[in-house]
């Protein structure tokens, strides 16, 4: 009893605290080993950076080029995802040595490709400032962009959000067909460049539309804690801890659902547990051995798992919504079933301790 009771308090700890401090929980740039050893994966598999270059751009702020800052926030990005395999692209508002003197406001000039850092760098290093602002455009172009992407798509928008264009078509009205397009396979974020108040509403409607993305500024991700910050949350995600299982000290009868009175004291401790964490919720999973029809079992051993639960709810007051019942049958046996022996372990329930 005394080593259950350890065990469930150890899982406690654990399921409470994740890093201590969020300084802890920093990578370091273009060696993400470090993000994924606590227990990260890479969660994007194609990005496109739509980079803002218009004439906009070349006002200051801070102290320096609007433009300056997008750029060094695009390089920054590239620097941080460097080591990431990844298909990407480069959609700029403005000109380019590829695109100069063609009367072209907005093109992707790189990708959608593989993910090359140098060539993506030099690409970015080209784009020159150059007329308005059609955010809405290389907004609406993506939906062709991105027609051979695999995976999940992460689209990200660096500008000032001012729209200064003829497209009647809004930024937000073109990130929700982005959106419609692709599903839950696409998020949107956006780095809003300067304080325009205007420019920062277009910049939160557009992630709005994106839904699973969100929308930050220049200020929040131009130094090495905030980029890193930036990236993890954009291109890695947390796995979920599996859960974690444990057998209940209670066995069953051929073909009963009845608890037996030698289960009741560990049945009690689990109780107790349950009533002093209500964090905690539990899935109760019933088995049985292989005596008798894969139909009658199932619904045997739901019976038994049913039963666990009615007896943590009418003696600990435990609310039922805390407890699932399911039931196996004997599709998961712990123990051979040629011996009795071993099928009255399998006629059990076992338990699943996850976080609420």
């Amino acid at each position: 009893m005394n080593q259950l009771k350890t065990f469930l308090l150890l899982l406690l700890v654990t399921l409470s605290f994740g890093c201590a401090q969020k300084d802890q929980c920093l990578y370091i740039n273009s060696n993400h080993q470090e993000l994924r050893d606590k227990g990260y994966q890479q969660k994007v598999d194609n990005f496109l950076v739509i980079f803002d270059g218009s004439s906009s751009m070349w006002d200051t702020y801070n102290g320096s080029r609007k433009f300056s800052q997008s750029k060094n926030i695009i390089l920054g990005i590239n620097q941080a995802v460097s080591d990431l395999k990844l298909k990407a692209g480069l959609h700029i508002i403005g000109d380019s040595a590829a695109t100069k003197d063609t009367l072209a406001n907005d093109s992707l000039i790189y990708g959608m490709t593989d993910y090359t850092p140098a060539a993506f760098a030099q690409a970015v290093n080209s784009v020159q400032i150059k007329g308005l602002t059609p955010i809405s455009t290389p907004l609406t172009k993506s939906v062709e962009t991105l027609k051979n992407s695999i995976g999940k798509i992460a689209v990200i928008v660096v500008s000032d959000g001012l729209q200064v264009s003829a497209d009647t078509t809004s930024p937000e009205t073109a990130a929700i067909r982005l959106k419609a397009a692709y599903g839950d396979k696409l998020c949107i974020y956006t780095i809003l460049i300067g304080n325009d108040a205007e420019g920062q509403k277009t910049m939160a409607a557009i992630a709005k539309a994106g839904e699973c993305g969100f929308a930050t500024t220049e200020n929040a991700v131009a130094s090495t804690i905030g980029m890193n910050e930036f990236v993890e949350k954009v291109f890695f995600e947390k796995l979920a801890p599996p859960p974690v299982s444990f057998l209940l000290n209670v066995k069953f009868d051929l073909d009963k659902d009845t608890i037996r009175p030698d289960a009741k004291d560990n049945l009690d401790e689990i109780g107790s547990f349950l009533a002093t964490h209500p964090q905690i919720v539990i899935t109760l999973e019933g088995h049985t051995c292989d005596i008798g029809s894969e139909r009658h079992n199932r619904s045997l051993s739901r019976q038994r798992a049913e039963s666990v639960k009615r007896y943590m709810v009418r003696k600990f007051h435990i609310d039922p919504a805390r407890l699932t019942a399911v039931g196996y049958g004997f599709s998961r046996p712990v123990a051979s079933n040629t011996t009795e022996k071993g099928r009255q372990q399998n006629r059990r329930v076992m338990a699943t301790i996850t976080n609420k």
